[in-house]
């Protein structure tokens, strides 16, 4: 048990990170910024025929407020598996080699979705996974001392 707390604080914190992220991305008001301006209407030779009052107006809003709440699944995929890691030591005290193995799944899955994200909100969960990656990293090590 005493090898395995390293890794217990370490997959806490990719989870806690995971959530960070996860927040602000969900709910960060300026997550979309754009513009919108009022048409001016022109002649021929591009000079502006009437009023010339064009109005532009700078807009932001949240993830969720341009997307609906549809965006909150892709987002809380990494909060969904940095906690079943977290879980594993709770649950599975006795895991071995399958643990160890689930844990590299996870962890390769969560990696995975930053690289497939990275344009778009991948780069935000990174951090987590990295914290992830360290909790399995030592929870191998930690496994390996043992036996």
């Amino acid at each position: 048990m005493r090898n395995e707390r390293p890794a217990t604080i370490a997959a806490s914190t990719a989870h806690v990170l995971a959530w960070i992220a996860f927040l602000w991305l969900a709910f960060w008001p300026y997550a979309y910024q754009g513009v919108s301006a009022t048409p001016v209407q022109v002649d021929e030779l591009g000079n502006p025929v009437g009023e010339i009052e064009a109005e532009i107006v700078r807009e932001s809003a949240s993830l969720v407020e341009v997307n609906g709440v549809g965006v909150l699944i892709p987002l809380f995929i990494p909060a969904a598996v940095t906690g079943l890691t977290l879980m594993m030591p709770l649950a599975w005290r006795n895991g071995g080699v399958r643990r160890t193995i689930l844990f590299w799944m996870l962890t390769t899955a969560l990696l995975g979705f930053c690289v497939l994200g990275y344009l778009s909100f991948g780069l935000m969960y990174a951090p987590a996974a990295v914290a992830l990656a360290v909790a399995t990293v030592l929870q191998s090590l930690g496994r390996h001392r043992r036996t």
